[in-house]
């Protein structure tokens, strides 16, 4: 009778295991590894991250912090190491699923031991964040020859000289302060005189949210997506909502990573409302600009519509003007 209770319970552990694994599998899972655990010091080491996403999470999943270097920027600092180069692929597979490699060509200049934190994707707002492994090198320093000659130091040689180097220092900088002194007068003359003409020309400045209405329209009617440019169609996007954020809210969002901006978003009462609306658009836009992903047309469609609502639910509400002075009282012209 034990033998039979033993049995039904194993039965039992079997059937919960093989439920739990396959649910398990379609999480998402992260993966990293260095090319090499050892590198000499200031030489370069590949850490390669790989990412499944499963096909329910391709659109609301988010990369945490990836060390994704911008254009323009020739490396970043991240934990202790330098990010020289950043490349990534990605793959769909026949039933939607999606694989993307990361390949972060590094350099650390600190001989020792460097531990890098685990990399981390959030499957959909509100869910358990997935974590790759810990990945850990050493870094060795350049060892130096002890017994390599020395040359002496060279014998003190004459510098060559001109016949400028023979004005006193005094009549140079004399020279100096007067032509100094006669360009500001004649930058304030030159000013003085064309004030007026500049004051006309000066047109006042387009608010931030006429100025991301009128260049949203503008995007839209471009047809970038549409046209198989979506790169350049999410960058401009991107580019007009941390514009609108900066004249808008003061927000530098221009120099600010998207889990910045969500952050600085969520921290101010204005915009709270509305964060998860800009998360979902720089969410997507960054896994188009960076992890080079298709999106659908219906994407397209709904990040547009995205950005539209943050800056429409975020224009200044006009304040209504309050009368001055005593309400007028009629005269009462009535005789008897």
């Amino acid at each position: 009778m034990k033998k039979l209770r033993y049995i039904s319970v194993a039965l039992a552990l079997t059937g919960i295991v093989g439920c739990i694994l396959p649910c398990r599998a379609a999480d998402v899972t992260l993966k990293a590894s260095a090319d090499s655990a050892v590198m000499l010091m200031g030489d370069r080491n590949h850490l390669k991250v790989t990412v499944d996403i499963p096909k329910s999470y391709s659109s609301t999943a988010q990369l945490v912090d990836f060390p994704i270097l911008p254009p323009g920027v020739e490396y970043i600092e991240y934990n202790g190491v330098d990010v020289v180069e950043s490349d990534s692929s990605s793959v769909v597979a026949k039933n939607g699923d999606r694989h993307i490699d990361f390949d972060f060509t590094i350099q650390a200049f600190d001989p020792g031991t460097i531990t890098l934190p685990p990399f981390a994707v959030i499957a959909t707002p509100g869910a358990d964040t997935a974590y790759s492994n810990v990945v850990t090198f050493k870094v060795v320093p350049v060892d130096v020859d002890s017994l390599e000659t020395i040359n002496p130091m060279a014998s003190v040689v004459a510098p060559a000289t001109k016949w400028y180097d023979y004005i006193p220092d005094w009549l140079l900088w004399t020279l100096f302060v007067i032509a100094v002194v006669i360009g500001a007068v004649w930058a304030f003359l030159a000013t003085r005189k064309h004030k007026e003409i500049v004051e006309q020309r000066r047109t006042p400045p387009v608010p931030p949210y006429e100025l991301a209405v009128a260049r949203l329209n503008e995007l839209k009617s471009r047809k970038l997506a549409e046209s198989g440019q979506e790169k350049e169609y999410y960058t401009r996007l991107v580019d007009i909502l941390r514009e609108y954020l900066q004249g808008r809210f003061g927000i530098y969002a221009m120099e600010m990573t998207s889990t910045q901006i969500v952050r600085a978003l969520r921290s101010n009462p204005d915009t709270r409302m509305t964060a998860d609306e800009m998360r979902e658009v720089l969410s997507i836009a960054d896994f188009v600009k960076f992890a080079k992903v298709r999106p659908l047309p219906d994407d397209n469609i709904k990040a547009f519509a995205r950005a539209q609502n943050f800056v429409e639910k975020t224009k200044p509400v006009p304040v209504p003007e309050e009368s001055e002075g005593q309400p007028d009282v009629k005269p009462n012209n009535d005789k008897k």
